[in-house]
């Protein structure tokens, strides 16, 4: 039996050299073809790279010259244009972190975001004198912030007018992490990515790892490398790749050129990377030979053993087979196998008892007479097209009326040697999954306080309808809501009730909207509303009906809530061609509502944006006119009514600033308090009074008053009582010869707060005037509260004092009641002598107007002074006049 078995081994050994052979060859190929799919992918990893770099700095220096060569006009910097033209670049672009404006010696002017590294003229010297010299964008070395990410610096000449480099525009774009250059990038795992600049360092890399990130600035090639990956590399093209070692560590390398900026870029994959690629492409060849080779080894130990192994092949083939059955009857899928007509040979557990029908009453019968297969019926000669067209279906469809949803999956099975094929058919309940997403599309898309629209899909819906009104060529009008003094409502009966209000609030304007239009809501108490328009007049009655809705009071829990709306309307494509510039127009109107009493609506118009970003600037150049001293105080005189002899002054506050020019005091007090630094212009209103007091009352030795205007943000502050105690005793005046003026409607509106620092600063001895006084809340109820030394009639009843009665009866009025509580008149506004003389008659103390003076520096003054010191401004009147 032995010799009849030599052939059989001899065949087997021959056999196994042919497979042995067969492997090595198959490993060959296999590395050739891995080093092949390699190169591939390196190229085009690098090619894609190459292509998004170009695309994206091209595009860059044409934003950076857009921002900066039209804002250069007779060969200086238009600086607040060019603020204005970077904050909006800012924005514009995610990859940006920071923007600046160098002057020619690389000198910081103007920057917005990131700060510019103090060294990055030395970190990027040779790039700022390339860009001196070119007309295109140069990128220096790349570094890394405080904040631990990757910035890369590009220069752009300014050119003046005669073409000399005026200045230069900064860019600083983010290389790693959220909003990189590269972010959108695909990269195979595994794949490792360099930028070397022309001296070797390294711009950019990925992945850009911690130790990386730390020696960044110190990081580059070899020269030697760097030639050998120029040399390799090409722009547009690159050869095959090659093995090379970087970082220590041996690479497949495939280089490219970007000459524009003078770059090398290097896509390279660790040769164990391409190793373990290697090994998984030939292991399962691998596993089958060492199989084979044992089996070889053993078959002739085994061949009188043939019957029962055969037996026992059957019996594991039949084993096998029940698991796979079982597997299949223990899934949760309903699964079918039907023939060529769609008729159920085979149907596991889950199918039967979803049906409650047994297997043989299953054979035969078409699928599609089964729930829940029976929704393919409608479309199932389309389905099998598909299947038979491309092997395989997968669809989902929802049971009409009702939440459930079903998955089906389709393959087909064709049967060797036959033209019959088999159907595999695969479905599974989604209903939960459905409820879940659409669960999240609710979260994602509405407020779940009102249900409406929340900011993102308001965002969506208006640029639909943009789209829409583009095509179309109509317009659509946006109305920017805000609920006046919410704060208040949410600070009296908290936020569970404010919840209550908003609902309330949405339900209202879905009411008065109804069909015209969407409503959306953005956050707090502020709501949108966009509509399709025909005519200017549409949108008025829109606003002026929701005005009236809320007129009416909102009962909730009891209570009637006054409240009122405020609104601002912007207009497509009249305004703005996108939905942040609508939503921000409208903004702005809005803001202008509230600015001018709330309960209103106002349209979005170049001139309110003229002022918006007026107040915008001066808001920028306020804190630097304070901090560079252009801020100044004048002063107008206050004469006697009786001789017209100087009694005093009132300190005005004055601003003239090189970015802005002469700015009004209405305009840059409004803006101080709004920004908060009214106490600091008001410190130093303070001071310079206090200061000049001293220096006029040493003029002759005249006893002279100064009054002072301070603000209700002042008056919170304790301190203001300390430091006016502190400016008395500084400047050595008397207490009793300082005035201090508020606002008589900001007194009325604030009293209570008031009222503490008020006591206090009488207590020092200065007396208190009302400013304004009969244009607020006149009341002779706080007038005995509070501690007033003084009233001030308003410029607007003296004006028409002499031909309109009324005024002439409220300034008498005033000036009788005002004596009856003990308390000096002054009238403002004085310019002529009839007024002077109606006033004298009624027996007006103090009176202050160009009739005297007119606001003076302190120069002027003192020369008033000198001047006038014992001269009566003016004549007696004249018996008859």
């Amino acid at each position: 039996m032995t010799d009849s078995f030599r052939p059989l081994r001899l065949t087997m050994l021959i056999l196994s050299l042919l497979v042995l052979l067969s492997v090595v060859s198959y490993g060959w190929f296999s590395w050739k073809d891995v080093r092949r799919s390699v190169t591939q992918e390196l190229h085009q990893q690098n090619a894609t790279f190459i292509d998004q770099t170009e695309t994206f700095f091209r595009l860059q220096e044409q934003l950076l010259l857009s921002v900066g060569q039209p804002l250069v006009q007779d060969n200086r910097l238009r600086r607040s244009e060019l603020q204005a033209a970077l904050d909006r670049l800012s924005g514009t672009v995610p990859q940006i972190r920071g923007l600046a404006i160098l002057d020619r010696r690389g000198e910081l002017l103007l920057g917005v975001g990131a700060d510019v590294a103090p060294d990055i003229s030395l970190t990027s010297s040779d790039a700022i004198t390339q860009a001196r010299y070119t007309e295109h964008l140069k990128l220096g070395a790349t570094f890394v912030d405080a904040g631990s990410d990757a910035l890369l610096p590009a220069f752009l000449a300014l050119p003046d007018a005669d073409g000399n480099v005026l200045a230069l525009v900064v860019a600083l774009y983010n290389v790693n992490g959220k909003n990189s250059i590269w972010q959108s990038l695909q990269r195979r795992p595994g794949t490792r990515l360099w930028l070397l600049a022309d001296d070797g360092k390294l711009r950019y890399a990925y992945p850009m790892t911690g130790g990386i990130l730390r020696d960044l600035a110190s990081s580059k090639v070899d020269s030697q490398t760097l030639g050998e990956l120029r040399q390799r590399g090409g722009y547009g093209m690159s050869g095959d790749a090659f093995s090379l070692s970087l970082d220590g560590e041996p690479v497949v390398v495939q280089t490219q050129l970007l000459p524009q900026y003078q770059f090398v870029s290097a896509a390279f994959l660790p040769m164990s990377q391409m190793f373990w690629l290697w090994l998984g492409k030939v292991q399962s060849v691998g596993i089958v030979v060492a199989l084979f080779l044992l089996v070889a080894l053993l078959v002739y130990r085994l061949i009188w053993l043939a019957g029962t192994r055969l037996v026992n092949d059957r019996v594991a083939a039949e084993g096998n087979l029940l698991k796979l059955s079982q597997a299949i009857e223990q899934s949760q899928d309903s699964v079918v196998v039907t023939d060529s007509n769609w008729c159920i040979e085979y149907a596991n557990r889950r199918f039967e008892g979803d049906v409650k029908q047994d297997e043989a009453r299953l054979k035969g019968v078409p699928v599609t007479n089964f729930s829940p297969h029976d929704m393919l019926r409608d479309d199932l000669s389309q389905i099998q097209g598909k299947v038979l067209d491309n092997g395989s279906w997968y669809g989902e469809r929802q049971r009409a009326g009702t939440a459930q949803w079903y998955e089906f999956s389709i393959s087909l099975v064709e049967i060797p040697d036959s033209d019959n094929v088999s159907f595999i058919l695969i479905g599974q309940d989604i209903s939960e999954r459905k409820a879940a997403e659409s669960l999240l599309y609710q979260q994602a898309n509405f407020d779940s306080l009102t249900q409406l629209p929340n900011r993102r899909r308001a965002s969506e819906l208006i640029t639909q309808a943009l789209e829409q009104a583009w095509n179309d060529r109509a317009e659509v009008a946006l109305l920017y809501l805000d609920l006046d003094n919410f704060k208040q409502i949410n600070d009296t009966f908290g936020h569970l009730f404010g919840d209550q209000v908003l609902i309330r609030v949405a339900q209202r304007l879905q009411q008065v909207l109804g069909e015209d239009g969407h409503l959306s809501h953005m956050s707090g108490d502020e709501f949108l509303i966009h509509f399709g328009y025909a005519s200017r007049v549409q949108i008025e009655q829109q606003a002026g009906r929701i005005l009236e809705a809320f007129r009416t009071p909102l009962q909730l829990q009891g209570k009637n809530l006054s409240m009122s709306i405020s609104i601002g309307i912007s207009c497509y494509p009249t305004d703005s061609p996108d939905v942040q510039g609508l939503m921000r127009d409208a903004d702005l109107a809005l803001y202008e509502s509230k600015r001018c009493g709330r309960g209103r609506f106002t349209f979005f118009d170049a001139e309110l944006d003229k002022r918006m970003k007026r107040r915008l600037e001066l808001e920028h150049q306020l804190p630097l006119a304070v901090k560079n001293g252009d801020l100044y105080m004048v002063y107008q005189s206050k004469n006697s009514i009786e001789s017209g002899e100087i009694l005093g002054f009132e300190a005005l506050m004055r601003l003239d600033c090189r970015a802005l020019g002469t700015v009004g005091p209405d305009e840059f007090i409004e803006v101080a308090e709004d920004t908060g630094l009214i106490e600091e212009l008001g410190r130093f209103a303070l001071r310079k009074g206090c200061e000049d007091l001293a220096r006029f009352q040493a003029i002759g030795g005249r006893s002279l008053t100064m009054a002072i205007n301070v603000s209700v943000r002042q008056l919170v502050d304790d301190s203001i009582v300390s430091y006016t105690r502190q400016m008395i005793a500084d400047n050595g005046i008397d207490p009793t010869q300082l005035e201090l003026e508020i606002t008589e409607s900001l007194l009325a509106e604030n009293l209570a707060q008031v009222m503490p620092r008020l006591e206090q600063l009488r207590a020092l001895g200065l007396s208190l005037t009302i400013d304004d006084f009969g244009t607020g809340y006149s009341s002779l109820g706080y007038l005995t509260r509070f501690p007033v030394a003084t009233l001030k009639i308003d410029k607007c009843f003296v004006d028409d004092l002499v031909k309109n009665a009324n005024d002439a009866t409220v300034v008498r009025t005033i000036i009788q009641m005002g004596h009856a509580l003990g308390l000096k008149v002054v009238a403002e506004g004085l310019e002529d002598e009839a007024q002077w003389r109606m006033l004298r008659q009624f027996g007006c103390d103090i009176g202050q107007g160009y009739l005297f003076s007119k606001p003076l520096d302190y120069g002027q003054a003192e020369r008033l002074l000198q001047t006038t010191a014992k001269i009566p401004l003016l004549r007696p009147a004249r018996e008859g006049h």
